[in-house]
């Protein structure tokens, strides 16, 4: 049915139970107890990323909950996808019908702007209080078949999301095995000297050596050479001037980029820059400089610019791309370029000290094999990606339409079929 719905109190639909901090000596990182979650620091767009465990939880979420935050910024869900523990920082909001379980996230991330209103009414941060949510009137529809079917066609499609994001940490999970087992741990290798089966087709079995020798980094495969990462890749400094962009221009800043995965789904567009900027180009290697230890690596998506904090490696030859990728995005090149970086409260890296990093370099048929595996993965983790913004875009659309009753549920779910 088209035309507004109902409002009903948060309250009324939901058990509220707001956070508490435990004593600091209960916090650990070794999974001792359940994991724990303080803030906003921990979300994704739909599940936390666990960072640290308690011992001692006091507020405890169910899988299914939705986790709330109540401390500036006010408003941001996660849902619990185990039994979690959560600080003041949060709150657990817990459906009275689990039939309502993902109606109410949508219906709460309809209204995160809503929350700004009351920051700023604590003493140090804004802080919503359980009263504020009790009190909160969400859009409710007064049949429940309504409110399933609503969140059964935005929960399609971020359902899809999750799926795609879930493939590609695992396509990226193998690569970064099957890199460091070729190239760090020299398992081929290995496994050729001891008499065993390396495991890999006889073509790319018989690319190894069966024996290692003594060099300046140790034992390296026989034939290999020490170099730098400079030897096989390089940084095209494509400097431009903000009058030089076009305002539609993918732009990707730090902010844009995560933790520790390669795949980068979020930028904004060039409009009202201001500063010089960086080209990159489609597949390029991007190196958040600043703040190394943040351990932002990703493969770009799309042609654009980048901020100037932010290094763009390319391969020397292309049957190198990945051997410098899995380099760059390894936890001891991060740890490499935070040891070298310069500046104490904005400590930052440079081409030149990263150039410098000391590889094992294999003859170039191995780094051809490898790459062409890379190759595919890196591919599909793209394609993923633009799907994923497709998706994400269509759920924005509907969230507010649906939820306001503006679009019919039975026309809503005809999109959503078509483009999922």
């Amino acid at each position: 049915m088209a035309g507004e719905w109902p409002t009903t109190r948060l309250g009324g639909v939901a058990e509220i139970i707001m956070g508490q901090s435990p004593p600091g000596s209960t916090y650990n990182e070794t999974g001792d107890g359940l994991p724990f979650f303080q803030g906003i620091k921990d979300f994704n767009y739909r599940f936390p990323t666990v960072r640290v465990f308690c011992s001692a939880p006091s507020r405890i979420a169910q899988p299914g909950d939705i986790l709330f935050s109540v401390r500036a910024p006010i408003g941001r869900v996660n849902i619990a996808d185990c039994e979690c523990a959560i600080g003041r920082g949060l709150s657990i909001i817990r459906a009275k019908s689990p039939n309502d379980r993902r109606y109410l996230e949508f219906a709460l991330r309809l209204n995160e702007a809503s929350w700004h209103t009351i920051e700023g009414g604590g003493s140090v941060f804004g802080n919503a209080t359980r009263s504020d949510l009790e009190d909160f009137l969400l859009p409710w529809p007064g049949f429940p078949t309504d409110r399933r079917a609503i969140a059964h066609i935005l929960g399609t499609l971020d359902d899809k999301i999750e799926l795609n994001r879930r493939m590609n940490e695992t396509l990226e999970a193998i690569a970064r095995a099957l890199f460091k087992s070729w190239f760090v741990d020299f398992d081929p290798v290995r496994a050729k000297a001891e008499g065993r089966d390396p495991g890999l087709p006889k073509p790319i079995a018989d690319l190894f050596p069966d024996r290692f020798e003594n060099s300046d980094l140790g034992r390296i495969p026989k034939g290999w050479e020490v170099a730098t990462l400079g030897d096989v890749a390089e940084h095209p400094r494509r400097c431009v001037q903000p009058d030089q962009i076009e305002p539609e221009t993918p732009y990707i800043a730090l902010d844009h980029m995560p933790k520790r995965c390669i795949a980068l789904s979020g930028w904004d567009t060039a409009e009202g820059l201001e500063s010089n900027k960086f080209e990159f180009k489609t597949g390029e290697i991007l190196f958040g400089k600043l703040r190394p230890y943040f351990h932002k690596v990703g493969v770009a998506p799309v042609d654009g610019v980048c901020s100037t904090d932010i290094v763009v490696v390319t391969p020397r030859e292309d049957r190198w791309f990945g051997f410098v990728l899995g380099h760059v995005s390894s936890t001891a090149f991060v740890e490499y370029t935070n040891a070298g970086s310069t500046g104490t409260k904005m400590p930052r890296t440079s081409w030149g000290e990263m150039a410098r990093y000391p590889v094992v370099v294999p003859p170039a048929n191995i780094a051809e094999a490898f790459n062409a595996q890379i190759r595919s993965a890196i591919d599909r983790i793209v394609v993923s990606t633009h799907e994923s913004r497709t998706l994400a875009a269509l759920r924005d659309t509907l969230l507010p339409k649906l939820l306001s009753g503006e679009i019919r549920i039975k026309d809503a779910g005809k999109i959503a079929e078509v483009t999922s």
